[in-house]
């Protein structure tokens, strides 16, 4: 549920932000704040976010132009109009970080940093609840977000936000605990798994979980956090995540159904991730043929683990991924979209009832030109 957003007062910003107000508008209040110089509005604080000087200047200026009644921002930037609040800060983030935590002890809620995993299994098991928000987006929209909703709890799709500027025992944002937990400690028993999937029983219910078994801590971190919070789940709305999106080829080199096929593909950009996956499937894969496909940065790295073929194109990737034999591609540097495009069998094939129609059409025809 959403509420109208509150308006923001040039001097608490100030405040919390650790920031200086570089001139005197006069001008008290900001109607909400955003980062997008498209979506600036009349009233808006602007966060100048550029990844130059010129970028940010320039972004400045046309939020100037659509109305924004202050501007945050770090480094040297001249100002442009003197009625616009210009708000000078040494770190934009750890600024944005302190007012995202000032507007939730104001509006008493609590703010959870997930893991993109974890986001991604809590927002689709969780059901939806009055009192619960889940947001992905930029540091500057999760304020905007917190300013506007009415919920107590807020997931948000980034752990990797820096919280070093704020008190050690502060309690509005937090990480979910991530120490290891042992299968005795997991809230839910496992029944069994395969290399794909894994079988839980879960408050008298069995599931199948259609992740394998290298994604049961995030899912398990999820699940007790839910358990804590009285949330309630259901486990049969999970169906992937982006970590783990396995493509499988047939024999013409199309992506059929899962199963079907002795050819498996997986993705994934983030070394650290494929090298889990590595570890993964020469412990759980052993009878399988791994075959790693790779930049040619990598093939040393990677040489003694696996058989390594290195790509410099994804033309090149795709030729060979149709000609060696493997039953596991594990695939680096390229993301799983590019597969999913090239390798999609979107030609139309006709059976024979369309041809026999096709036949019944040609006849027709010749009777009715004659």
């Amino acid at each position: 549920m959403k509420k109208k957003e509150m308006q923001i007062s040039v001097n608490e910003i100030v405040e919390i932000a650790f920031g200086t107000l570089l001139n005197q508008p006069s001008i008290s209040f900001f109607n909400s704040i955003c980062d997008e110089v498209n979506e600036v509005k009349q009233g808006d604080l602007f966060v100048a976010f550029g990844k130059t000087l010129e970028e940010t200047e320039k972004e400045i200026e046309e939020a100037v132009k659509k109305g924004a009644f202050g501007i945050l921002f770090s480094g040297n930037i001249a100002m442009s109009d003197p009625e616009v609040a210009w708000i000078s800060v040494e770190d934009l983030e750890q600024s944005l970080v302190r007012i995202a935590r000032h507007y939730l002890i104001v509006g008493n809620k609590i703010l959870f940093l997930l893991s993109p995993d974890e986001y991604q299994i809590a927002s689709q098991i969780l059901l939806p609840k009055k009192n619960l928000g889940c947001y992905c987006g930029s540091l500057v929209k999760l304020v905007r977000y917190i300013l506007a909703s009415d919920v107590a709890y807020i997931l948000h799709c980034n752990s990797q936000i820096n919280l070093s500027s704020l008190p050690k025992k502060q309690q509005e944002i937090k990480l979910l605990p991530q120490e290891k937990l042992e299968d005795s400690a997991l809230p839910f028993a496992i029944n069994s798994y395969s290399l794909f999937g894994i079988k839980i029983f879960y408050k008298t219910f069995d599931y199948e979980i259609p992740l394998p078994k290298l994604f049961i801590q995030p899912l398990a971190r999820v699940v007790k956090f839910c358990e804590e919070y009285s949330l309630e789940v259901q486990m049969n709305n999970l169906e992937r995540i982006s970590s783990f999106r396995p493509l499988y080829l047939d024999e013409r080199g199309f992506i059929s159904k899962p199963g079907a096929t002795n050819k498996v593909l997986l993705a994934c950009m983030d070394t650290e991730l494929y090298e889990r996956y590595l570890a993964y499937f020469t412990m759980y894969a052993k009878w399988a043929r791994l075959m790693l496909f790779v930049p040619q940065i990598y093939q040393e790295l990677y040489a003694p683990y696996a058989a390594v073929r290195c790509f410099d194109s994804p033309q090149e990737l795709f030729g060979k991924l149709l000609d060696e034999k493997y039953n596991f591609a594990l695939i680096l540097g390229v993301e799983t979209e590019v597969f999913e495009q090239e390798f999609v069998n979107d030609a139309h094939e006709q059976s024979l009832f369309d041809y026999a129609h096709l036949d019944d059409t040609q006849e027709t025809n010749k009777k009715g030109n004659q």
